[in-house]
């Protein structure tokens, strides 16, 4: 065992605690240097075409922005809503969590993921679930299912709009693309089924050593609450659209691109886990893949505004819920009184 300089031994206990701070730090500091390297590299791409965007003949239509932030706030309250469904019926036994409560506890707690951490948002969720008396355990269960089915449910908007990305595809590629789409989509329910998905639930338990996910759920209940997250997703791409439309004119037909480049440009910012909400990186993909129908600086643009309509939904979903809770008070502390005079 190691010892120190001044020949005492160092038991395990005294290393773990130094062990951890290390590995913490370290995140830390990896974090900090990719979000600098993000921004550094934005920074110099917006310079680098400075010029174009000054060139660039702009007619911003606030109405179409202020119609984007209202399906950016339906795409936060429809991942709100699946989360309250999943803590309605992960477990044993269904669990009364008043849908809106559950929604609220959602909202707010998500505000906290700004803060660095990347733990506050599930810690405020249980924290504020326990007014409801929903045990940690189900609270943590469900977020880490949350997180599964919302990864599910954006790629299988993607997968549906594939056969409408015309407009990077040869009439041979789309033929192909649509034969992989129907063949997709049945083998996506199917591991939808209990005996696959819930498999993988399973072996997630024990490799985290998380009884409380193996989630022994029905096979409808499921498909039902994907659905729900499905609809947030398309929600977030009409946002987009709107938000598209408000710089330059779009075609119908261009619409399952940009549906299925929101959805993809979410997986990959979310899946770049060292940068808070997939700043820059979510971006970065949603341009490469609008510019292949728009001009550069219609995708650049659009991809740094889709990222202020998303923000401003997200804290209008959150006031909405907050104001709603708020007057359901008042109102209760109004009876109460009544009844007691």
């Amino acid at each position: 065992m190691p010892e120190d300089v001044s020949g005492s031994q160092l038991t395990e206990p005294n290393l773990a605690p130094n062990t951890h701070a290390r590995t913490s730090s370290l995140k830390r500091v990896a974090r900090v240097a990719v979000i600098l390297v993000v921004v550094v590299a934005w920074g110099w791409f917006l310079v680098g075409q400075l010029e174009t965007l000054q060139g660039y003949a702009w007619q911003v239509a606030p109405l179409s922005l202020l119609v984007g932030i209202v399906f950016a706030a339906l795409y936060f309250a429809g991942l709100a809503i699946g989360w309250t469904l999943l803590l309605v019926y992960v477990g044993q036994h269904s669990v009364v969590v008043p849908l809106h409560k559950g929604a609220r506890i959602w909202l707010v707690s998500m505000v906290t993921r700004y803060v660095p951490g990347n733990i506050w948002h599930i810690l405020s969720r249980v924290a504020l679930a326990d007014h409801l008396r929903v045990s940690k355990t189900r609270v943590l269960a469900s977020a880490t299912i949350e997180q599964i089915l919302t990864i599910l449910a954006a790629l299988a908007v993607v997968i549906l709009t594939l056969p409408g990305w015309s407009s990077l595809l040869t009439n041979a590629q789309l033929g192909s693309t649509i034969t992989i789409t129907l063949l997709l989509l049945p083998l996506g329910l199917l591991g939808m089924h209990p005996r696959i998905f819930g498999a993988l639930l399973m072996w997630i338990s024990i490799r985290l050593k998380r009884p409380d996910i193996a989630w022994n759920y029905q096979y409808s209940t499921l498909l039902k609450i994907l659905s729900v997250f499905v609809a947030a997703n398309m929600c977030a791409g009409v946002s987009l659209a709107v938000v598209l439309s408000g710089i330059t004119s779009i075609q119908l037909a261009d619409l399952p691109l940009i549906l299925g480049s929101a959805a993809l440009a979410w997986v990959i910012g979310y899946l770049s886990f060292l940068t808070p909400s997939g700043l820059g990186v979510r971006e970065g993909v949603l341009t490469a893949l609008l510019v292949q129908v728009y001009p550069l600086p219609v995708a650049i643009v659009a991809s740094l505004l889709f990222r202020i309509v998303s923000t401003l939904g997200e804290l209008v979903a959150v006031f909405i819920s907050w104001v709603q809770g708020k007057c359901q008070k008042e109102t209760q502390l109004v009876d109460r009184h009544e009844i007691s005079s």
